[in-house]
């Protein structure tokens, strides 16, 4: 356990002495440090290795076909069904950031075990309009950066923007989801990407769209490698890929 992980855990039990910490995914009180509760944490639907390195399903249930993508490759440890998506949705829709916790100890279990050996420079979190970000009060995506860097001894950078806000993915079929996030995220200007190998975080992969546009932008601006990591990838059918 780092230093980091250490004060972590201090710090939540401080805090669960006036606020009492609830399951990431259905929300009852449970015993500090606890993260989820036996029973929703029996029914996550976890991916289960060997996993695809273009999708990030486990290859059992890969429909993607090796489609080539813009990052090295793509992790995850649960599937966005059941338990899991009610802690994404509880994090991204709901208002409960502390779902975070649970979703960025378990990417980073993930990234331990699929890149273990990789020598990352930073972790680079997908980014949200400023409008977005307003209404969420956070960026999702960047708690759950936030959280995978200090477990695994990295700094976090934002270092792309979302120039603007495109109708939302989840909205859209798979074949207009890619045009739909063209052109959408840029550098921030004083961000150096230049020469470094990078962890993409987002919150959720289906198409892959949005994780293949930022890690396009971070090798314009020079990146060398851009692996990625979400804390759930939906599982496609042949007729969604």
């Amino acid at each position: 356990m780092t230093g980091r992980e250490r004060w972590r855990k201090l710090a939540r039990r401080l805090l669960a002495v006036f606020y009492p910490e609830r399951c990431a995914c259905c929300r009852r009180v449970i015993p500090c440090e606890a993260a989820i509760c036996e029973s929703c944490r029996a029914d996550l639907p976890v991916i289960v290795p060997p996993l695809c390195p273009h999708c990030g399903a486990a290859k059992a249930d890969c429909t993607c076909r090796a489609r080539r993508r813009m990052t090295e490759r793509v992790a995850a440890p649960f599937y966005y069904e059941g338990k899991a998506r009610q802690a994404v949705r509880n994090l991204k829709f709901n208002g409960h950031p502390d779902a975070a916790e649970f979703l960025s100890a378990a990417m980073a279990e993930a990234v331990r075990r699929e890149y273990g050996a990789c020598p990352f420079d930073a972790v680079i979190p997908v980014p949200v309009s400023q409008e977005t970000r307003r209404r969420r009060g956070y960026n999702q995506s960047a708690l759950l950066a936030s959280g995978l860097a200090s477990r695994l001894c990295l700094p976090m950078e934002e270092a792309l923007v979302k120039l603007w806000d495109a109708p939302p993915q989840r909205q859209l079929p798979a074949d207009r989801r890619s045009g739909n996030v063209f052109g959408v995220f840029d550098r921030v200007p004083d961000a150096d990407v230049s020469g470094r190998t990078l962890l993409l975080v987002d919150d959720i992969a289906t198409t892959g769209a949005t994780l293949d546009e930022c890690a396009k932008m971070l090798k314009l601006y020079g990146a060398r490698e851009v692996y990625a990591v979400t804390a759930a990838v939906s599982r496609l059918s042949k007729q969604t890929k």
